[in-house]
């Protein structure tokens, strides 16, 4: 009889969460987004990625588990908490801020939730609900090249 072994997600605290993502930013040779961050961290190996010497990069894949949504609401948690900063422009950079730097040097981690997967379907479903979503034919927003074959999302 085989025992049950533990989620992944379960192995991974919220301070461990932090600590892989942190060191992962710290450690990435050359500057980049919060998507790039998420592929490095998920372990993707596609053309975006090539570019980048992922030698270099720490924790390349070790979230692998989780999806690309939920690996950039835990990047989103760290910025709004002030670890990472972000450039502002046209291609925003990520970077560690000094407050996650004297972290990563304590080891005084912050705590930091994986998103929930359906929480992050609901938040897009209403956004495709929005008012200005040109893809709802009843819209007053929409554009004249409103597409009908578009299916319900149910």
């Amino acid at each position: 009889m085989v025992a049950a072994q533990p989620e992944r997600d379960e192995l991974l605290n919220g301070k461990r969460l932090a600590c892989i993502v942190l060191e992962c930013v710290d450690s990435i040779p050359q500057p980049v987004g919060r998507t790039k961050i998420a592929l490095l961290l998920k372990g993707s190996r596609s053309q975006q990625i090539r570019t980048i010497d992922i030698r270099q990069v720490r924790h390349f894949g070790a979230l692998g588990h989780l999806t690309i949504a939920q690996i950039q609401g835990i990047i989103e948690q760290l910025l709004s908490e002030g670890y990472l900063g972000s450039s502002y422009g046209k291609r925003p950079v990520i970077h560690v801020t000094s407050l996650g730097r004297t972290t990563m040097i304590t080891g005084d981690m912050p705590e930091v939730t994986i998103p929930d997967e359906l929480k992050l379907y609901v938040a897009r479903e209403r956004c495709r609900k929005c008012p200005h979503n040109p893809y709802i034919t009843d819209c007053p927003g929409a554009g004249p090249n409103t597409p009908n074959d578009i299916p319900p999302p149910f």
